[in-house]
């Protein structure tokens, strides 16, 4: 079932209403954005996670099932959904680099133009930006002070939570501790459901059960923030997006374009009294990009959509068709120098991996426990399929059916069956990389390696004289 296909429209029929000549106010903006969060909520399905605060949200909302980051790690993923462009045509495509550059001539953090729109605009409760361009001069937020922000009016919150993100400790007992502990609600290891293409050993049971603990903990603090939005007066005037910035360093998650990788949470709210019309507890299976956030709240906001934003607006007056494809990005993160790419349609997924001699495994994050011992069985000869595709090279093209083969078990790219949709979908990325100029060179690995030894050595010596301060 399809969304509603105008939000606002209720402010148009006020305008044209003799008794209310005046302007409508502004509905206030709040976007929750969680890191590395894959769609693994009770909502989606997920099993022992507890998330009565998000199901309670979607119950409120609509839950988009087929929503996408354009790549599958930060940097890059919230360059992108920032200015509403690719990561490569903001040059930020390669994972946090020393030298970064300004935004080309004439592109923006997508909150200035809601500034212009009368908007105040804050980063609260994490401060995290991680975009892989510079700064820009004037700072593209208002204040990081939720209490000052709420007060005003109309105002947009990009509110975020480091829940899930990777903290890789350890326990009192010794026990490692990937991610945070809930001890409010903990998840019975030995009732965890291991996604099919995941070996399945102890270290993976464990790390999938801390991770949707940590699930647990971002719902209770989700479940706050909206508590204190209700406190406020604010939850029927505010419209809410709940949304994660890439996938969960998990095996074959964060850095990778596999589902997990790239398919993020999504949920939105819209209060009655902004659209009557808004159709509450509705799963949408229509395409979203984390493009299509930027201009779509742009418009929203009243402002116009710049013409160099490649999203789509999806809600309000201006909606826009949903596309056909959607494409994906992945390329250097740290020292490891890839280029990838992707393109998908509802059914099959295209990957194009340009780089010969790589393995999944050896660009990956070598902190997720399952990849460290699947490593070890793959050399004693115990994994199979995908679980050891994972520690041999990657081959040059991936095919998926997703609707068969959600978990993406079978790359069918050999397959002489499917070739017309690996022919299709080819010509479709060619074309996007045309489109985009998506054309610039790699990086030099020598050349990032010592950028990426002068960057440990600074924070070595922030670490050094933090310490020193302290004494």
């Amino acid at each position: 079932m399809k969304i509603h296909r105008s939000t606002l429209f209720v402010f148009q029929f006020l305008l044209a209403s003799p008794a209310f000549a005046a302007e409508p106010a502004k509905p206030n903006i709040l976007w929750i954005i969680a890191e590395d969060l894959g769609a693994d909520m009770g909502v989606y399905g997920t099993k022992g996670v507890h998330t009565p605060h998000l199901n309670a949200l979607t119950s409120e909302g609509a839950l988009y099932t087929r929503a996408y980051t354009t790549a599958s790690i930060c940097a890059p993923s919230r360059s992108s959904f920032m200015t509403g462009v690719y990561p490569h045509q903001v040059d930020a495509e390669g994972m946090r680099s020393l030298v970064r550059k300004p935004l080309p001539e004439g592109i923006k953090v997508f909150t200035e133009y809601l500034r212009d729109a009368g908007y105040s605009v804050g980063l609260c409760n994490n401060g995290k930006k991680d975009w892989g361009f510079a700064m820009p001069k004037k700072d593209p937020y208002d204040t990081d002070d939720w209490g000052l922000l709420s007060g005003k009016a109309p105002f947009f919150c990009q509110y975020q939570f480091y829940d899930t993100h990777r903290v890789n400790k350890t326990r009192s007992d010794g026990t490692p501790m990937p991610f945070e502990d809930c001890p409010e609600h903990p998840v019975d290891r030995k009732l965890v459901e291991l996604p099919p293409d995941m070996p399945d050993t102890p270290e993976a049971r464990e790390e999938q059960a801390s991770y949707l603990e940590n699930v647990n903990k971002l719902d209770m603090n989700v479940g706050k923030l909206i508590a204190d939005v209700k406190a406020k007066g604010l939850y029927e005037n505010t419209i809410i997006v709940f949304m994660g910035d890439n996938g969960p360093a998990l095996f074959r998650g964060k850095g990778f374009l596999y589902e997990r990788g790239i398919r993020m949470p999504l949920i939105v709210r819209i209060p009655k009294a902004i659209d009557p019309t808004f159709v509450t507890g509705v799963r949408n299976n229509e395409f979203v990009s984390a493009l299509d956030l930027a201009p779509t709240f742009v418009s929203l906001a009243g402002a116009k959509v710049p013409g160099h934003m490649q999203g789509r607006i999806f809600l309000g007056p201006g909606v826009q068709p949903a596309p056909e494809f959607l494409f994906a990005v992945r390329d250097r993160m740290g020292t490891v120098v890839d280029r990838v790419r992707g393109v998908f349609s509802h059914r099959f997924k295209y990957i194009r991996n340009d780089i010969r001699g790589l393995t999944p495994y050896g660009t990956s994050h070598h902190n997720v426990a399952t990849s460290k011992v699947g490593l070890k069985l793959f050399k004693e000869g115990k994994l199979s399929g995908v679980h050891a595709a994972f520690y041999e090279e990657k081959p040059p093209e991936e095919l998926y059916d997703l609707e068969n083969d959600p978990f993406e078990l079978r790359n069918l790219a050999s397959d002489a069956s499917h070739g017309n949709t690996l022919g299709l979908l080819k010509t479709e990325l060619d074309a996007w990389v045309k489109l985009t100029n998506d054309t610039g060179e790699l990086d030099d690995p020598k050349l990032v390696g010592q950028i990426e030894e002068n960057r440990e050595e600074l924070i070595r010596k922030r670490k050094e004289r933090a310490t020193k301060g302290k004494e």
